[in-house]
């Protein structure tokens, strides 16, 4: 299993990420405090992540609930749910 993912934000509190994938699944991560956060390439904060922005969440290799980096911006694409 892959330790990077893209979604869409459901929500952002605090340092946890909500997102959904492209198969409909909710995927809940917590943001580790160094995480790098990034838009469009430049630095970033988790406030900056709104609901519905695609996004690139890479998660620890010994943890999948921990995100590590999260990117988002042009070059993701938007997730499309598959019925």
């Amino acid at each position: 299993m892959s330790n990077i993912h893209d979604g869409k934000v459901v929500s952002v509190t605090g340092d946890k990420l909500n997102t959904t994938c492209a198969e409909g699944k909710n995927h809940c991560h917590t943001m580790s405090k160094d995480a790098k956060i990034t838009c469009d390439g430049k630095d970033s904060k988790a406030a900056d992540l709104k609901a519905g922005t695609p996004v690139r969440v890479t998660c620890h290799k010994d943890d999948k609930s921990v995100a590590t980096a999260v990117e988002s911006g042009k070059h993701i694409a938007t997730p499309v749910h598959k019925a």
